[in-house]
């Protein structure tokens, strides 16, 4: 057999097997239902969020419980840290993730993870259940700010 018809012959399989595997990299962890921010939602801030901090999700106590990624929330003068956990979903809520863009005359602006109703009205976040934890050998303040 020619050297082009080995690697063809081991080439499909094994595409195949990379593709089963990093397919299978997908999430299994359930989310919560997710909506778009009103415009209102929005703040001008001087400077976008830092990079996400690490966490590591453990076990749901609960298989009605979603997963919230922690986020960065604007504090009036700089980003705090609000970490992620297990949550139950509120009644008819979804969840709009924190976003940040730069309007067309370069301002930026701002909005941090919330809650809203099926009419478009904030709602209070649930209890989280069951928090994340910073992995080992991550050194994390609890409250980090960015400044």
């Amino acid at each position: 057999m020619n050297p082009a018809a080995k690697a063809r012959r081991w080439s499909t399989p094994l595409v195949a097997a990379l593709s089963a595997a990093l397919g299978s990299c997908a999430s299994s962890v359930p989310g919560p239902p997710l909506v778009a921010h009103p415009l209102s939602a929005y703040a001008e801030v001087p400077y976008p969020p830092p990079a996400a901090l690490v966490e590591a999700i453990p076990p749901s106590p609960s298989s009605t419980l979603v997963w919230l990624d922690g986020y960065w929330t604007w504090q009036g003068q700089f980003y705090v840290w609000m970490r992620g956990g297990w949550v139950f979903v509120p009644a008819g809520a979804r969840f709009a993730r924190w976003q940040s863009f730069y309007t067309r005359d370069g301002v930026l602006i701002f909005a941090s993870g919330a809650w809203y109703a099926p009419d478009g009205t904030r709602v209070r976040p649930p209890e989280i259940q069951l928090s994340a934890y910073t992995p080992p050998n991550e050194v994390t303040a609890e409250f980090q700010t960015a400044r």
